[in-house]
Formats: C-alpha cells, structure tokens, sequence
C-alpha cells in the first residue's frame, strides 16, 4: 500500500505538466538555468530571483522560488553560475542547488559557441502528516516525512551574439531513481529532458525593438511541448509581451529596467480543465546586472 502511495505522489508531483523540472514563462531572462551552454550569455554578472505560484487559488498548488547568478571569468572564454531552488507540490518538496560551467570559442560574426556542464542535487521530501490515506488504520503511514537526496548533471550547446541566441541541452543525465526509506521506485527515475531553445532582436528604430523566441521541451515519456513567445521593447527599458505554450496557456509578460534593476511580471492562463479549478499562475522577476555598463545602448537580456 505505501509503496503504490508513494509512487502516485512522485508521479503526480515531479512529473507535472509532463515535466520533472521547474517551469518559468520568463525563461528568456534566465536561460542558463536550462542550458548549461549559455552560462555567462551576457557581459555583465546578472542576477536573478523568480517567484512563481502555479494555478491561483488551488490547494497545495506547485510553487517555485529561484535564485540565480552567473558571468564570465579569466580571459572572458569561460563563464560560472548557479543556482538555488525550492520547488513544493502538495506533500512534496525538492530543496536544489546547481553549479554551471562553459567554455566559450570566439566564432564568425562576433558569436560565441559554448560548451557547458552543469552538476546539481536535490532533497526529495514528503510531508506524510498532509496526506489523506484510503485506509486510515494504515501504521506505515503515522511517519511524519521521508526524503531522499537525488544527484544529476546537464550538458548544453550554445551559440550567441548581441542579435540571437540558441542552444541545444540534455538535462536529468543520470537518470537515477528515487528512493525513500530503502524502497526505489523505478517507474519514477529522474527522467532526462531535451531542450532547444532559440530567440532574435530585430532592430525597428531607436526606440524599439522586437524580439521573438521558441522553446521546445521533449522526454522520451512525454509529447513534446512548445512556447512560442515575443516581447517588444522600447528604449530597452520597458517591455510587454505573450506567449502560447502547446499544452494551451496563453501568458502576459511586462517588465521594466531602471538603472542596473530589473523588474519583470508574467501571468498564465489555462484552457485545459484544470481551468474550472484555478485562476491563473503567476510570476515575479527582480534582478540587479552587476558590473553592466550603464551608457546610452546597454543591453537588456
């Protein structure tokens, strides 16, 4: 009994939406957290904290903060980063940090390709007290949690200048299976993601700037999934944007820059029928860009 339980919680928590890992609609502010490869993408050292809470007004509904900061070191041909994250769902909460690294070749029309590696971990915990057992004379349920530290690696591929970006990334490497209180469980292993990701700025004057992205997620266990997204800019201190994503949430983006902050907000919205039981996720950015050269045609990324 307690290890079907179990099994049917990590399914439903780790593979939500199809996706075991941590799900952001402003995915463009921070693609090194998905593509070891892009680490050190920018000039300057950007840091990031992103607080989303997924489907408002749904008990236990999933909830991720993140914190993150990268840039590129020596000569400027290699580039470090990290990042911080706590993940919950219902009785389940994933406690991680990850380490990146890339190399970074000086290629045609001032591009960088980049090769990078990433290492992380995570406690996989749940909380018994917040569950609801089918037979309540159950004693194998009266533990109060269980977790389990859960270790992997990602490898990406990038390549980008000031006007694109793209990258190819296999995350979840290892593959390991969780396992609680010396029960594995491996119709629930750590199940690796494929991500190619891509976006470009077309200059449309002085002040504005367009700037469309895609994104697409595959697993071998899972259809694959795609965000098409644009965002416009004015004066590159002011953003709106949307997005589509496949599994049919449409999501709002806006944002502004002041000085070395960097303030963005997103809004999703479901068509799926978990529509009926929410009202809606959102998402929060705050950043600072150290060490960004303040003049007139800074960038924003």
């Amino acid at each position: 009994m307690r290890k079907i339980l179990i099994s049917i919680i990590i399914s439903l928590g780790i593979t939500a939406q199809a996706q075991q890992l941590s799900l952001y609609s402003q995915f463009k502010f921070s693609t090194f957290l998905m593509n070891p490869g892009l680490t050190g993408q920018e000039e300057y050292m950007p840091v990031r904290l992103i607080v989303r809470q997924q489907w408002q007004g749904l008990d236990d509904a999933p909830s991720t903060q993140a914190l993150s900061v990268h840039s590129r070191i020596g000569r400027k041909n290699m580039a470090v980063g990290g990042y911080i994250f706590a993940d919950r769902f219902g009785p389940e909460t994933k406690l991680g940090v990850q380490l990146n690294y890339a190399y970074l070749l000086n290629v045609f029309e001032n591009s960088k390709l980049a090769f990078g590696i990433s290492v992380k971990g995570f406690q996989y915990q749940i909380d018994y007290k917040r569950l609801k057992a089918i037979n309540e004379s159950d004693v194998r349920l009266n533990q109060e949690k269980n977790s389990a530290w859960v270790p992997d690696a990602d490898f990406g591929v990038g390549l980008y200048n000031d006007r694109y970006y793209v990258g190819l990334s296999a995350n979840q490497l290892i593959e390991l299976p969780i396992s609680l209180n010396g029960e594995t469980i491996n119709d629930n292993s750590m199940v690796r993601h494929y991500y190619l990701l891509g976006g470009y700025k077309w200059i449309l004057s002085d002040n504005f700037t367009l700037e469309p992205s895609a994104l697409i997620k595959a697993t071998e266990h899972s259809p694959v999934q795609v965000d098409f997204n644009v965002l416009g800019y004015y004066k590159k201190n002011y953003w709106l944007g949307c997005s589509y994503r496949s599994s049919n949430d449409v999501t709002a983006m806006a944002g502004l820059k002041y000085q070395k902050f960097v303030f963005g907000v997103a809004y999703d919205y479901t068509f799926s029928e978990i529509r009926n039981f929410q009202s809606g996720s959102f998402e929060i950015m705050l950043g600072y860009n150290f060490f960004e050269k303040t003049k007139s045609g800074s960038s924003l990324l």
